[in-house]
């Protein structure tokens, strides 16, 4: 059961369940898994008139399976296979309408889908053998590739871990664990030692950008109607810390095999702490509306004109100041992190109003998204394949590198917030 909290107008469904086909997919090898999702795609390919013998390369496998899908004398485009369970028809058009809402700013560029054949945007391929229904969608193809700043410490770790591949798990998980507080320390320390470096310009104007990219959406958020058939995830606290379902799959920091008794503990502490300052903060509708949720660098497209924003996937109604500190995610360790999120506020107060109060609780939404991170890692350890925009695979040594590493922003965390005042609802007409 998901413990719904009082303030919505939208509440989540009462439960969720894993369904047999979830079981069944899941039973199968990740090879297995990745042969499935190449043959529903290419089941799907009459549906939007594509001919069997295009070119489906794919881009990568997180939650849902994203391919490039290519036939003579056809426009390109993006075919998103869907995950299962978390997926629902009504959830996927709403998504869909929020892209078109969007879309209507022409200073935001989103990916437009593409309707198949039959005029529909979401089409429904069956595999009777595992007693799957798995919906799919088309989207235009925006040539480009991620953005990327001066350092991707994620491909970097990556290709650390493909070096120390022949040295077993059991020592190599503990070499990471090591890592994360030697990085960590030294990113403090560096960050202590005389005047902060100048963030690199090539960072600076990314991060601007991004910022205005969130003001933006959150804007034509607030003139957004939903449709009736509305039906989206949340992102309240329950998104991470639900003590049953939640939207990482159910994993819960507590369960987590990577951290120990103390680290996982010093998680709890910052939990506590996070969720009175979270019910101080309030969700009146300058604070809380339809969000990304994960605009992170990976998820967007820089090409000739710009950035484009990709994966709505995650979509919902939730604190604006999650999209920020999703602008960070997985980078949350780094010494120069304050300037990163100077440069985003800069570019986010040119399009929309930020107060002081509102900035200064930005670190509160920057570990909750990373502690809801850890819990995606547990889920997807050994079953995400490395891709446009995704540097590495996951793999326990990753996954005990941010686990480690997640502790102890938590400690700083306490440590920093545990004698500021609680912040002041905005406005009380949206509590």
């Amino acid at each position: 059961m998901v413990e719904v909290l009082p303030e919505r107008d939208t509440p989540l469904p009462d439960s969720v369940s894993v369904s047999t086909a979830s079981i069944r997919f899941n039973e199968l090898s990740v090879v297995n898994q990745q042969k499935h999702f190449q043959d529903v795609a290419r089941r799907a390919l009459p549906l939007w008139g594509y001919p069997d013998s295009s070119i489906l390369t794919l881009l990568n496998i997180t939650e849902n399976a994203t391919f490039k899908v290519e036939a003579p004398g056809m426009p390109t485009m993006a075919m998103r296979v869907h995950r299962l369970d978390y997926a629902e028809l009504d959830s996927i058009r709403t998504e869909l309408s929020w892209i078109a809402h969007l879309a209507g700013d022409d200073t935001l560029r989103v990916v437009a889908p593409i309707p198949s054949t039959s005029g529909t945007l979401v089409e429904t391929i069956e595999t009777p053998s595992l007693g799957e229904r798995r919906h799919v969608v088309c989207f235009e193809f925006v040539p480009g590739s991620a953005p990327r700043g001066s350092q991707d410490d994620t491909a970097t770790i990556g290709r650390i871990v493909g070096a120390l591949d022949p040295i077993p798990d059991a020592l190599t998980t503990r070499l990471f664990r090591g890592a994360s507080v030697a990085y960590n320390t030294a990113g403090r320390i560096s960050a202590r030692v005389g005047r902060p470096r100048a963030l690199p310009e090539q960072d600076r104007s990314l991060y601007r950008r991004l910022g205005e990219i969130a003001a933006l959406i959150h804007n034509r958020s607030a003139s957004w109607t939903p449709p009736a058939h509305y039906h989206r995830i949340e992102w309240d606290q329950n998104a991470t810390f639900g003590p049953g379902w939640n939207n990482y799959y159910g994993k819960h920091y507590w369960d987590c095999p990577l951290l120990s008794p103390a680290d996982a503990s010093a998680i709890g502490a910052a939990q506590s702490l996070m969720a009175r300052r979270l019910a101080a903060f309030g969700t009146g509708p300058s604070r809380y509306g339809m969000i990304h949720s994960d605009l992170r660098p990976a998820n967007l497209i820089a090409g000739d004109d710009g950035l484009t924003v990709l994966d709505f996937d995650d979509c919902g109604r939730g604190w604006y100041l999650t999209d920020i500190a999703g602008i960070v995610g997985f980078d949350e360790h780094r010494a120069d992190l304050p300037q990163l999120i100077d440069a985003i506020v800069e570019g986010y107060r040119g399009h929309r109003a930020l107060s002081d109060e509102d900035a200064r609780e930005i670190p509160t939404f920057i570990l909750l998204r990373r502690i809801g991170l850890l819990e995606s890692l547990q889920y997807h350890i050994d079953n995400t394949v490395a891709g446009e925009g995704e540097s590495a695979e996951v793999t326990p040594e990753i996954g005990a590198f941010y686990a480690k590493g997640t502790a102890i922003l938590a400690r700083r965390y306490v440590k920093r917030f545990a004698r500021t005042p609680l912040p002041q609802p905005a406005d009380r007409s949206g509590e």
